[in-house]
């Protein structure tokens, strides 16, 4: 089994609100369906879900009635982007099931408390191919929060133990610094030996990877549990079919004693 993340920052265009990216969407339906190994799929909102949650102020929870219109515009708004994903799926002759995020997950203070796995474990058992999105969801202790499709993958790694996880970004894998400034490097490997400096310097600079700082959060738990984890530039054409088949070009967290 395998998971893939792929990224809200490489399937919609950061720079235009609620625009699909349907260049790297196709590709990601072809070579998932190429490739044959897929297990689960989660996708993040990107442009489909940012603007209108920091409109909203919806990161913060419950506060005030006038956030209730943002939590009706946001959901609409990612089930909008993900119809056109499962049609994408679909149209490369996969056959995706959508899992819903906002009524199967329960979170407290963010974190998910509750998941009603038995949709999913069917959904499996058919060879369908599950499809989660990064959503809001009802809090106990929030009112509401923003689960991050990070955090699922964390959560369903756990519960699953896949063989590896996939993460599809818009940049090249896990840097020294910030890939969209100069004098950085890609970091090709990370292990038991280096991964703590590398997430003490995400933490300390604020990002390792355009973004890779709250994604380190939920990576250690499944470096932990001796799952190999592969951060690739999903919006390169053939780095996701290439990863798929066991050579990865980006950044590949593992343990030295695993084979790849």
């Amino acid at each position: 089994m395998i998971i893939i993340k792929a990224g809200g920052s490489a399937i919609t265009k950061k720079s235009e609100d609620f625009t699909p990216n349907m260049e790297v969407i196709s590709t990601l339906a072809q070579e998932i369906k190429e490739a044959g190994r897929v297990s689960i799929l989660i996708h993040g909102a990107g442009s489909y879900g940012h603007p209108i949650a920091k409109k909203y102020s919806l990161g913060k929870g419950y506060f005030d009635d006038y956030q209730l219109k943002g939590f009706s515009e946001t959901r609409a708004s990612i089930s909008e982007l993900d119809s056109i994903i499962l049609k994408s799926l679909m149209h490369n002759g996969l056959t995706p099931v959508k899992i819903g995020t906002f009524s199967n997950f329960i979170t407290s203070n963010g974190r998910i408390v509750e998941f009603h796995k038995e949709p999913l474990l069917r959904a499996i058992e058919l060879g369908l191919l599950p499809v989660f999105t990064g959503d809001l969801v009802f809090d106990r202790t929030r009112v509401f929060s923003i689960l991050s499709g990070d955090q699922i993958v964390s959560y369903l790694s756990k519960l699953l133990k896949p063989s590896r996880v996939i993460f599809g970004t818009d940049v090249d894998g896990i840097y020294t610094g910030d890939p969209k400034k100069e004098n950085v490097k890609l970091i090709d490997t990370i292990t038991e030996e280096n991964i703590k400096e590398v997430f003490k310097f995400a933490k300390d600079t604020g990002d390792a990877s355009g973004g890779m700082e709250g994604k380190f959060s939920e990576i250690l738990p499944i470096f932990d549990m001796g799952i190999e984890i592969d951060v690739i530039n999903l919006t390169k054409k053939g780095n996701l079919i290439e990863a798929l088949r066991g050579n990865v070009n980006g950044t590949v967290i593992k343990k030295k004693n695993l084979s790849k």
